[in-house]
């Protein structure tokens, strides 16, 4: 399913699911959520290619145009609030991405290889969810009595 999602909560998100994929997970689960991240770790290159081009543009210079550094080589920027604020924009902007998605309910009844029931931890659920990954169970509509 197309989703919209924030640089931010890609980022954010796929740091998050890191551990989950590396379990057990079923065949099937597996391989549509890897499809996925693989598309996530696209919009991640990006980012990443802008943010350097953010550094260059922020960066502090000495007079023979090198990049200034502290004592542990941090980057030292011309305009520290002036790069956050690009970042923060950039981070901002969304993405269309197609992400596989599974039902709660589902997913905390699926089973590993080894016959366990998957039990995400809080953080993995919240890059699920970040990513939107997990779909929030149908609530079934009660008949009026």
């Amino acid at each position: 399913m197309n989703v919209t999602l924030k640089n931010r909560e890609i980022d954010q998100g796929l740091v998050l699911v890191s551990v989950f994929v590396k379990r057990e997970l079923p065949v099937k689960l597996s391989f549509a959520i890897a499809k996925t991240i693989r598309k996530l770790k696209e919009v991640v290159e990006v980012i990443t290619e802008e943010r350097r081009k953010l550094v260059k543009k922020h960066q502090l210079t000495d007079v023979e145009g090198k990049t200034v550094a502290d004592e542990n080589g941090n980057i030292q920027f011309a305009d520290p609030p002036a790069f956050a604020d690009d970042f923060n924009e950039l981070m901002k902007q969304e993405s269309e991405v197609d992400v596989h998605q599974v039902d709660y309910e589902k997913l905390t009844k699926m089973k590993d290889r080894d016959g366990r029931i998957i039990q995400p931890s809080p953080e993995e659920l919240e890059g699920l969810l970040l990513l939107q990954m997990v779909t929030e169970p149908k609530e079934e509509e009660k008949e009026e009595e």
